[in-house]
């Protein structure tokens, strides 16, 4: 999964849950305009973010890999 693609996955369970970026954005202790610039897939989250980011919407790590050959987080 390429982070453009996690940043859209995100987005997805943010809205689907009803949850505001500035909430997120206190939790991972950055600004509302770098989450924004993370979930937009304008930025690529820190590996801490990236964490707190998969713990927050309990998403499992294994989406991140995958098969085809992309460019991937951290490449």
């Amino acid at each position: 999964m390429t982070y453009q693609e996690f940043a859209k996955l995100i987005k997805e369970k943010r809205l689907e849950s009803n949850i505001l970026q500035k909430d997120i954005a206190s939790y991972l202790c950055v600004s509302i305009s770098k989450y924004s610039k993370i979930e937009n897939g304008q930025l690529e989250p820190k590996i801490i973010e990236l964490s707190l980011i998969l713990k927050y919407f309990q998403i499992d790590p294994n989406v991140l890999i995958e098969e085809k050959p992309k460019k991937h987080f951290f490449d």
